[in-house]
């Protein structure tokens, strides 16, 4: 216990950091659930500001745009700016995009405010996952990074909850407060010393890596990511991230990516609603959907407990395996319910809990693990550039697999979506199997040390 009460003490800046930075996410959740309870309102017969069906489809997506502009700006500005300055900032394009929405009269005013608040997460997002997994230690990093994905969607339930009690101008004053929270907190937070090193501010680094870890063996310590930032420093253009030496950490990148989009979870969330529909009165739609979001929450903390003790491997094949396992099944049940014409009324309750059970295996480890795998796979120069990337898949893929559902669920049946995303699954396993290195429990410069000499099998817990 003694123990324990000291590490918390030693770590307390790093955990402060942490959540305050995680208001950005939170903040992001916020503005991603937004289209859940509002869209409705919007095409209702009281709109205050009517659109059609068509039209509201642009609602949703011009925030996946601004997320992709956002994302390829900072593979641009990401070397240029700090990862404080850039998270302690993003807090005002945030109030901006609430103060259009909420006084918005036109839709082209609301896709403006979305596309702000799209753009704002765009940037932010991928830094916040760099940020956090160069101040904190080895030990709590992949604690600290999966609890970017708890936070993303506390903020998605807060505003399914809160959106059906108060009006679109209300909640965006409320929400309000979030930015304005995260720019007075995140304010007194230190710099990443990584960053600082890498633009050559040594004492600056010097004093922000004692604040955050302690003075035990800091100059030591320090020297290690200095060398490694120095050595790192020749290959700081975009254009190096495709050098053989990265190969198979961008390979690792885009197959995590590509799986987690391609496993369905973005047109579950949007559509979730209509997949419980299909269970007829086993649940209400809504209550289904307060359960599925609960279920993410509940083990995408379970996740970030358990990241750091067993490890970023074995809890992403666990999820795969059961999330490839849920999706054949919810195929099998629509194609003998709707291409068979098998009687499924005595089991008309399984699309709910074949959705809650994907949830569940979903957020053991494919919710969390792509968030941050980019942060810790490459070297301190490219990290801006690698997240960048794996932003603009996270946001492009996901408008991609929403597509294909909806196309394929209104022209073939749902079995069709399904048993595609399980076969997508089943393909990224076999990839991130073979090429996803383990990096539990290693400094960020002892896994560069490990990739560049290519020893994929080492012990995950030796060091070089």
């Amino acid at each position: 216990m003694q123990m324990k009460r000291f590490a918390l003490k030693k770590r307390l800046l790093q955990y402060s950091a942490a959540v305050t930075g995680l208001l950005v996410t939170f903040c992001s959740g916020l503005h991603f659930g937004w289209t859940s309870p509002y869209l409705p309102v919007l095409l209702g017969e009281d709109s205050p500001i009517p659109i059609t069906a068509e039209e509201s489809s642009w609602v949703g997506n011009m925030y996946l745009l601004g997320g992709v502009s956002g994302s390829l700006l900072l593979s641009v500005i990401g070397r240029l700016i700090g990862r404080k300055t850039l998270l302690l900032w993003s807090s005002v394009p945030f109030c901006v995009s609430w103060l259009v929405i909420a006084f918005a009269t036109t839709l082209l005013e609301l896709l403006t405010g979305r596309y702000i608040a799209g753009f704002c997460e765009g940037v932010a997002f991928p830094i916040l996952v760099i940020y956090l997994s160069e101040i904190s230690d080895d030990e709590i990093r992949g604690m600290l990074c999966s609890a970017i994905t708890v936070s993303l969607y506390l903020g998605v339930m807060v505003i399914n909850v809160i959106g059906t009690y108060m009006t679109i101008k209300m909640v965006s004053l409320v929400c309000l407060a979030i930015p304005i929270l995260l720019f007075v907190l995140f304010f007194w937070m230190p710099e990443s010393p990584n960053y600082l090193l890498m633009k050559g501010k040594h004492e600056e680094a010097r004093q922000s890596f004692i604040a955050l870890k302690g003075s035990e063996d800091a100059d030591r310590k320090l020297d290690v990511v200095a060398n490694a930032i120095q050595q790192e420093s020749l290959n700081k253009a975009f254009i190096s991230i495709l050098k053989r030496m990265n190969h198979r950490k961008l390979l690792t990148l885009v197959g995590l990516r590509a799986t987690q989009q391609f496993s369905g979870v973005v047109p579950f969330n949007i559509y979730a609603q209509t997949v419980f529909m299909e269970s007829d009165a086993f649940v209400s739609p809504l209550l289904g959907v307060v359960i599925f979001y609960a279920v993410q929450i509940v083990f995408s903390v379970l996740s970030s407990l358990l990241v750091d003790k067993l490890g970023r491997k074995p809890l992403l094949i666990a999820s795969l395996i059961g999330a490839i396992c849920t999706l054949l099944s919810g195929g099998s049940f629509f194609y003998l319910r709707d291409v068979t014409k098998l009687d499924t009324s005595l089991v008309a309750f399984l699309p709910a809990l074949i959705l809650i059970a994907f949830t569940f295996s979903y957020s053991v480890g494919l919710q969390t693990m792509p968030t941050f795998m980019a942060a810790e796979l490459f070297p301190t120069n490219l990290k801006a550039h690698a997240s960048s990337i794996g932003a603009v898949l996270f946001y492009g893929l996901g408008t991609v697999s929403t597509k294909y559902f909806q196309f394929t669920k209104d022209n073939y049946g749902l079995f069709v979506p399904f048993w595609s995303f399980a076969v997508c699954c089943t393909i990224g396993l076999v990839v991130l199997v073979i090429f996803m290195p383990e990096t539990k429990n290693k400094t960020l410069e002892d896994i560069q040390i490990e990739l560049s000499q290519g020893h994929p099998h080492r012990s995950c817990d030796q060091k070089p």
